[in-house]
């Protein structure tokens, strides 16, 4: 496998392959960062001297029904401009994953067709990997909506568990964007009160009374 192939197929540069290994179904590709392209992790600066190496192994988009993974030799490096010993930066990987950045957009615009488990079984991955990837995604982009120039909402609630415990849901009508939710139980109240920019208030109650206070 050429470097050309491992950024257009993988989204992968700056990596020299070492070598390609194909057993029981799946792909394996030894890749290690160009020696010109080797810099301190804290102070970006490329005058680095090499002191011992790891090997890690990440997940990667799969080719066809095969597997890919990256093992990759991750440099240990002496800065001689801040004096600083760190791992090199890996751009093609977020810290402590063990998948790829475009193994990660693939999985999240597969999650646009099919549920979790669809995903899971599609690609041979652990149900909670999948899942972790669409909440922390879910987190960074929906986690603190602005509620500036909110004017409609919709509210609605649904059973976690018949009988015993329910949830209700603030989102903004126009666009689906959770303000907040609410965890209550049959016999003990819970309140969500949400407060908007033009001083709003919203009381919702569990037996599903809606209480505003000032104008929308």
């Amino acid at each position: 496998m050429n470097t050309s192939l491992l950024y257009h197929a993988f989204g992968i540069q700056h990596q020299n392959v070492l070598k390609c290994e194909y057993k029981y179904g799946k792909i394996a590709v030894k890749i290690k960062t160009k020696d010109s392209k080797l810099q301190c992790s804290k102070c970006k600066s490329y005058n680095v001297i090499k002191s011992g190496k790891v090997e890690r192994l990440f997940r990667t988009i799969p080719i066809g029904k095969k597997q890919v993974f990256m093992l990759a030799i991750i440099q240990r490096l002496e800065c001689k401009e801040c004096g600083s010993v760190r791992q090199e930066h890996i751009k093609y990987a977020e810290s402590k994953k063990t998948y790829t950045r475009s193994l990660k957009r693939y999985i999240l615009e597969l999650s646009k067709i099919g549920t979790i488990q669809d995903v899971a079984n599609h690609l041979g991955m652990s149900w909670d990997i999948v899942k972790e990837i669409q909440k922390e995604h879910l987190q960074l982009h929906y986690g603190r909506p602005d509620i500036k120039h909110v004017k409609h909402i919709a509210i609605d609630e649904f059973a976690v568990k018949k009988g015993h415990k329910y949830m209700t849901v603030v989102v903004v009508r126009k666009f689906g964007i959770d303000l907040n939710h609410i965890t209550r139980t049959k016999n003990k109240l819970k309140k969500l009160i949400i407060k908007t920019p033009n001083d709003v208030m919203l009381e919702v109650a569990p037996n599903g009374t809606v209480n505003l206070f000032g104008e929308v």
